[in-house]
């Protein structure tokens, strides 16, 4: 009998599968293995943000001190990032306790808790002797129309307490603790009345905006504010990364200081125990009073400054609260409408694009309209070109006369931004106490002094809104109140008025004496053609030759790049560059002025507005330019030089700009102080918004041409560019934006009376 062995010999696999599973199960059994210190190593080796490598290493330090360990529960598995940073939270609250405990124990010897009737006698007695005290308010949140005031803290700095050397008094006097004794709001602000309506008496604050308004809230003024160490610290650096109190105290006092979010989280402060408030709200006024002296000594060198700081500064800080109390009105109504509208057309606009993309869209399912890498490649195949980006100032619109796909986009994106940024998001501010909206204007809000207009730094929930950034359209739905309307008055002109006046340059001087346009009188010089063929066209729009004079001068004026300038006018850099140097060239002493201002940067690092009132700090400009070897500009090697020698052009160009700006800053300023001033006493009248170079102002609407002219007196006169005169356009309106001449205004009153 023949046996047949039949042999089966597994041969090797090639199954990759298998392969994987293989390295899989190493790697688990090497990860079940790993000691925390390999998990270290492994995390701090990922690709953490800045902030999270800093976290983590704070949990490790701790860890390897003892400080924090694992939980039990985490035993046995692999250490994570993810664990980390759980640890890091509850460690976070571990220094929180500690540092509190810390504030506690080593609270200065003259910092006081006034909480009943015989301390704040005694209290009253020593303010009575004081000249300047430092103030602050806690509060339960940051909406002054709506929060509340939780207590004052005050800093006496004549009052000695023996056996203490140093001089000064702190104090904290609770009004509506949850817990522990105290005194009630209603009876400390009466008892303090004498004082905060006090003129001999100056107040020093850090932000008073927020606390002349907090007193406002409760019925009450805070007068004789005599200093913002928040509005002085930028003046005399503009370039701070932070003006908060917390921030400024360890650069310039060398206080390390916390931050009400990092010592106490999301608690509000009338929650906090009274010798934790006592530590943390005294030493706000300490720091405050500290910081003013450190200001006070630096703005002796800072005469000019100083005394605009005094005149301008500090009086507007009363104009900003009248103006951000006054509020606004929407029609509720018209933003439902139009509303509706907007989507409805929005709607339409999808749909159409849609259709017309579908056959370029490459995608599964629906081309998404808000996909920049998907409507990049749909477009450039539509229009058989490839798109360098989708960018709608520089790349779309210039296509959209040409492709009504593109121009129908363009339409699509601004009536989306519209609805929801604007029309749908706005009518939701509506501020639950007053019934109006709010905006915050800061007068420290941009580095050449301008206002800023938005929400309070630390007000993550605010109502508060940007109306300054307010688009045409949206504009429609701000409304006057009944019986009153809104005027608006601009400074016609503002940047090259100030611009004829500080360069001195004829050619501009010239136009403003003859009340003639002055772009078109530059194109009509430079191109050598009649002015009325070079202004505007009967419809108001811009002729080509005026268009190009108003981008030469905005590009210079804005500190803008030659390539930057031959982007927009659509020539070549060296083109653009002959152009600017020829027009200039025509204006010997405005060219001078522009050089004069570069050669002042570099070698000062900074410029002056207006008679040497604030100060723009351009460091950047001293700067020493690298050198990099012929033909080797676009070499990557080189590229941290190009940056740097980017930085020094950029201080360069900024020059002029600064010193137009900031005196500008100073003209609006000054001109607001006034209107506020005429406002108050007139029945009636109020500041409705500073918006960019324009002021609107709210009033009666059976206002006279008397008003009229009492209005344009403001605004031409409060502030004079030396021999170059001011000009205004007004506009008178029910609805924001919808406006008529006062000519118009009486004209119709006339009809309606007939």
């Amino acid at each position: 009998m023949d046996v047949k062995l039949t042999l089966n010999i597994r041969q090797p696999t090639t199954d990759t599968d298998a392969t994987e599973r293989v390295a899989a199960a190493v790697k688990r059994k090497k990860a079940a293995n790993e000691t925390v210190a390999e998990s270290w190593t492994r995390i701090l080796a990922m690709k953490n943000t800045d902030t999270d490598r800093e976290r983590l290493l704070a949990v490790k330090s701790a860890m390897e001190t003892g400080v924090i360990g694992r939980h039990p529960s985490d035993a046995g598995k692999r250490f994570s990032k993810a664990e980390a940073m759980r640890l890091y939270t509850e460690l976070q609250e571990r220094n929180k306790s500690e540092t509190l405990r810390r504030m506690v124990e080593d609270t200065p010897k003259n910092f006081f808790l006034i909480n009943n009737e015989k301390l704040l006698s005694r209290l009253i007695v020593r303010l009575r002797n004081e000249t300047e005290v430092a103030v602050d308010t806690e509060t339960t949140g940051v909406d002054v129309y709506t929060d509340e005031i939780v207590g004052l803290s005050l800093t006496l700095p004549s009052v000695s307490i023996p056996p203490l050397t140093e001089k000064g008094m702190h104090v904290y006097i609770p009004v509506m603790h949850e817990d522990g004794e105290q005194l009630s709001r209603d009876y400390v602000l009466s008892e303090l009345r004498w004082f905060l309506y006090s003129e001999d008496i100056g107040k020093v604050l850090h932000n008073a905006i927020f606390d002349i308004a907090m007193f406002r809230r409760h019925g009450y003024d805070l007068r004789g504010v005599t200093w913002d160490t928040m509005v002085a610290m930028h003046l005399l650096n503009e370039n701070e990364p932070s003006f908060r109190l917390k921030d400024l105290a360890p650069l310039y006092l060398g206080v390390e200081s916390d931050t009400f979010a990092e010592l106490f989280g999301k608690t509000p402060f009338n929650q906090i125990p009274l010798d934790i408030a006592l530590a943390y709200a005294a030493k706000d006024t300490d720091l405050t009073w500290r910081l003013y002296q450190f200001q006070r000594r630096h703005f002796a060198e800072l005469p000019t400054v100083l005394e605009y700081y005094e005149k301008v500064e500090v009086p507007l800080l009363y104009v900003i609260v009248d103006l951000e109390a006054n509020g606004y009105i929407l029609d509720l109504d018209f933003a439902k409408e139009y509303g509706e509208q907007l989507n409805a057309r929005a709607k339409e606009l999808h749909a159409k694009l849609i259709g017309i993309l579908a056959k370029y869209h490459d995608g599964d399912g629906e081309i998404n309209l808000n996909s920049t890498p998907q409507m990049k490649a749909a477009l450039s195949k539509l229009i058989g070109k490839e798109l360098p980006n989708m960018d709608a100032k520089k790349t779309l619109k210039p296509l959209a006369k040409q492709y009504e796909v593109i121009a129908d986009l363009l339409e699509y994106r601004k009536i989306t931004k519209l609805s929801g940024t604007y029309i749908d998001a706005l009518p939701t501010k509506q501020n639950p106490t007053t019934k109006r909206w709010h905006s915050r204007f800061n007068p420290i809000g941009t580095v050449t002094g301008r206002f800023s207009s938005g929400k309070d730094e630390d007000a993550a929930d605010s109502n508060q809104f940007n109306v300054q950034n307010q688009p045409e359209d949206a504009r429609k739905m701000f409304v006057a109140p009944d019986g009153k309307v809104l005027i608006s008055a601009d400074f016609k002109a503002q940047e090259i008025r100030c611009t004829a006046y500080l360069s001195g340059e004829p050619v501009l001087i010239e136009a403003f004496e003859k009340g003639i346009d002055p772009y078109a009188n530059m194109a009509s010089m430079y191109y050598k053609r009649p002015y009325h063929e070079v202004n505007k066209l009967p419809n108001g729009e811009d002729t080509p030759e005026r268009k190009a004079m108003k981008v030469v001068w905005l590009a210079t004026l804005y500190g803008m790049s030659d390539y930057s300038l031959a982007e927009m006018l659509g020539l070549s850099k060296a083109e653009a560059t002959a152009f600017k140097e020829e027009l200039f060239g025509g204006m010997p002493k405005l060219s001078a002025w522009l050089k004069t201002n570069e050669e002042h940067v570099a070698k000062y690092g900074f410029v002056w507005a207006d008679k040497q009132q604030r100060k723009r700090r351009l460091p950047d400009g001293k700067l020493k330019r690298k050198e990099i070897p012929y033909g080797k500009w676009n070499d990557p090697k080189y590229d941290e030089l190009r940056k740097h020698n980017a930085k020094i052009n950029r201080a360069m160009r900024q020059g002029t700009n600064a010193r137009v700006q900031g005196s500008s800053a100073v003209q609006t300023k000054v001109t607001m102080i006034k209107a506020h001033e005429e406002c108050r006493k007139r029945e009636g009248w109020a500041l409705w918004g500073t918006i960019h170079d324009e002021l609107v102002f709210e009033i009666p609407e059976n206002f006279t041409r008397e008003d009229i002219a009492v209005i344009e007196r403001i605004m031409t006169q409060s502030y004079s560019w030396g021999s170059v005169a001011n000009g205004t356009d007004i506009a008178i309106m029910r609805r924001w934006g919808k406006g008529v001449t006062p000519e118009e205004w009486f004209a119709n009153k006339t009809e309606e009376a007939a």
